[in-house]
């Protein structure tokens, strides 16, 4: 459910900043093409940049991508508490639904109207007659055409062009696309708004395209005598949309000398909002730390190794110290109560003598999580040295433990990379025998 919520405010968070810079910026601009993809990347990235993670390539010394780091190991504390998905993903599961039906709905009543009319096939369209039941309209390339107006020669073809433009813009897969992220962002009041304001900007596109080369002071008589005869099929693109004083005042406001900075103002907040939702500090990388060649570094006059030719191995072997690990490390009660969640990277140093000694936290996320880390890997015992040219060394090593709150079923332990399933239980006997602490 954390994670969830999370995802839920960053989401809303992404379209308000979005839909601030349209608003106080692009707003009343004639770049209608340019309103219109920004509009659409605005609801797309508005889901995608809160499930996009991208670590920073920075974040890291040189000394840390040279250590070995063991495979990393994933806390999961949930199972002996609850089994079964939360009230806000059951409630959040039924809103999507609920829009995605009521979405098929528009599309069968559409397709219904289609296969009962009387329908004449052009060059890029389809002419169908609605015989008065609904007003003139655009879905995909079928034009609905009522033609029951009383209407001239000259505005029955400003309404053909307008809705032509539609068509040949493909404003209906916009409309589709806006319905479908609405139905996934239904929680997101924002959303609402930035349909509405792609709709219009679908309608701005279109009247101009329909003013091309004609009187406009005609063709706004024209809009404002349409709109006297709405009805309202919201899934198509309509002539006489809402807000007509807003586009009668559009279609005299072409600005084609438009700032060009302000193009660039809704790219950099993108850029920057990408940036604050998206990109995380990262932490040890297992491609970075993986073996490359012996390196050796200089601590108060003593070396030790980060690479050797045979590795520090654990008494019993790495599932057995796995095994030891995920019985007895727990996730700290505060870290659960505040949400916690990330990934603790803890250093040590195998001895000559194969003692845990140094034990420290590279990177850490807090609430006890760091703390409870170390303390578990304290508890282990020796473990067989490290050695280089038949010597005993000292070697450094990295153990990364990942805390989540999210996984819904299994035993409430460590599951690393290594062959060991959820639900096994671990041989407590062998774990002694070997010389861990099991009590």
């Amino acid at each position: 459910m954390t994670n969830l919520l999370l995802f839920l405010f960053q989401s809303v968070a992404c379209s308000l900043v979005f839909y601030a810079i349209y608003y106080l910026v692009l707003r009343n601009e004639s770049c209608y093409a340019f309103n219109r993809y920004y509009l659409l990347s605005s609801v797309l990235f508005a889901v995608i940049f809160p499930l996009v993670k991208v670590d920073l390539p920075w974040a890291l010394s040189r000394e840390v991508t040279a250590v070995i780091t063991l495979p990393e190991m994933v806390v999961d504390p949930y199972a002996n508490y609850y089994s079964g998905v939360s009230w806000l993903e059951v409630v959040y599961a039924v809103g999507i639904a609920f829009f995605i039906a009521k979405l098929v709905l528009k599309v069968i009543s559409v397709a219904k109207l289609i296969t009962s009319a009387e329908k004449e096939t052009h060059h890029d369209y389809v002419l169908v007659r609605t015989k008065g039941k609904l007003p003139t309209f655009s879905f995909m390339h079928y034009l609905f055409w009522d033609d029951t107006q009383e209407l001239g020669e000259g505005e029955q073809l400003q309404i053909l062009k307008h809705e032509l433009a539609h068509i040949r813009r493909k404003h209906s897969r916009d409309i589709l696309f806006i319905e479908i992220a609405h139905a996934i962002m239904w929680f997101n009041p924002i959303v609402y708004a930035i349909k509405n304001a792609l709709v219009m900007t679908h309608e701005f596109e279109a009247d101009d395209k329909a003013t091309e080369g004609r009187d406009i002071e005609a063709y706004q008589k024209l809009l404002a005598k349409q709109v006297l005869n709405q009805y309202g099929l919201e899934l198509g693109s309509h002539f006489n949309q809402s807000q007509t004083l807003k586009r009668l005042r559009m279609l005299t406001n072409k600005n084609n000398n438009v700032y060009w900075g302000k193009f660039a103002l809704p790219v950099l907040a993108m850029a920057l909002v990408f940036g604050v939702v998206s990109c995380e500090l990262p932490g040890v990388e297992e491609d970075q730390i993986n073996i490359q060649a012996v390196a050796v570094s200089e601590a108060g006059g003593e070396e030790i190794f980060t690479v050797v030719e045979e590795m520090p191995t654990p008494p019993g072997g790495m599932q057995a110290f796995y095994t030891y690990v995920g019985r007895y490390i727990k996730y700290p009660q505060q870290a659960r109560r505040l949400g916690v969640e990330g990934k603790v990277f803890v250093q040590f140093i195998i001895e000559e003598d194969g003692s845990i000694s140094n034990i420290q936290t590279i990177k850490g996320i807090g609430a006890g999580c760091d703390l409870e880390s170390e303390r578990v890997i304290a508890g282990s015992p020796k473990w067989n040295a490290g050695r280089q040219r038949g010597r005993a060394v000292k070697t450094r090593m990295i153990l990364p433990i990942t805390f989540k709150l999210d996984r819904l079923e299994g035993e409430d332990r460590v599951v690393g990379d290594l062959d060991i399933k959820i639900n096994e239980e671990p041989n407590l006997e062998e774990l002694t025998l070997v010389g861990y602490q099991t009590k």
